[in-house]
């Protein structure tokens, strides 16, 4: 395949991801809060005096998060409907975003999920009209740059590496790396360790762009499946975690052994300056 094919390939990558940003109702521009859970009942409505305060397009009482043993329930105020998956409020607990198929709830012109991060459970909320989606006037790249498609050796763990990871609200995770990438960049050996990314590995990394060109907490890159022990870095597909575009994501960050000394000038830049 020549080096055109890889860079068009590269160019519909973005604009897809791009398209996704703008159009999907669950797009980062659309997150509207970032709720912590405590045991007990936990209300939630437009009115100040609620535990959670939803958007004003929200009832001014709306209803009640109870969390207790690790469980939530919802249960909704007289008169205020709210669905669950399109569907009637479950009796039971809801389904989190750690399971299979989450309990996506949806009031007006707003969406609730529960969400688990280490010790901590939460709720996330979009907003379907959020400005922000409204005003998405595309993302930023370094232009393609073919020397930044690499070929790495890939070095499976057995069968993994238990390490600790940090999020960006500040809870600790356990994450298993599946194996390391190595590669050389300029003559010298460079390593990254990697996580199963379904259909391939999911690599977090921070480089020298970070806080200048690029977001300060770093990127992201999946990769397809390693074959034959090799797998291909197109860092021109690095990505902005979603803390980039947002103050209500909890993206993890890259652990120590993930931060490059290098610049890797490829990939997604900055969202906003604020970023």
């Amino acid at each position: 395949m020549a080096t055109i094919d890889f860079e068009a390939d590269v160019l519909k990558w973005r604009e897809e991801r791009a398209e996704r940003l703008r159009t999907s109702e669950k797009s980062w521009l659309g997150l509207a809060g970032l709720f912590w859970l405590k045991e007990g009942n936990n209300t939630f409505g437009s009115d100040p005096g609620c535990n959670f305060v939803l958007p004003p397009t929200a009832p001014q009482k709306a209803g009640v998060f109870t969390f207790k043993n690790g469980l939530v329930t919802i249960k909704s105020d007289l008169n205020v409907q709210i669905t669950c998956n399109d569907g009637e409020l479950p009796r039971r607990a809801l389904r989190d975003d750690q399971q299979d198929e989450p309990d996506y709830l949806q009031l007006t012109n707003l969406i609730m999920v529960v969400i688990k991060r280490g010790n901590s459970t939460l709720i996330r909320l979009w907003d379907i009209d959020h400005p922000m989606r409204k005003t998405f006037s595309g993302l930023n790249f370094f232009p393609y740059k073919p020397e930044y498609r690499l070929v790495a050796k890939y070095s499976g763990y057995a069968p993994f590496k238990l390490v600790k990871q940090e999020d960006i609200i500040g809870e600790i995770h356990d994450a298993k790396m599946i194996g390391s990438v190595n590669f050389e960049w300029e003559g010298k050996p460079y390593s990254l360790d990697a996580e199963d990314g379904g259909e391939g590995l999911f690599i977090a990394f921070k480089d020298q762009t970070n806080a200048k060109a690029t977001y300060a907490g770093g990127r992201y890159l999946l990769t397809e499946k390693p074959q034959d022990g090799h797998v291909v870095l197109d860092f021109n597909k690095a990505y902005n975690m979603p803390c980039a575009y947002t103050l209500y994501a909890t993206c993890t960050l890259a652990t120590p052994e993930n931060r490059l000394s290098i610049t890797i000038e490829a990939g997604e830049k900055k969202y906003q300056d604020h970023h």
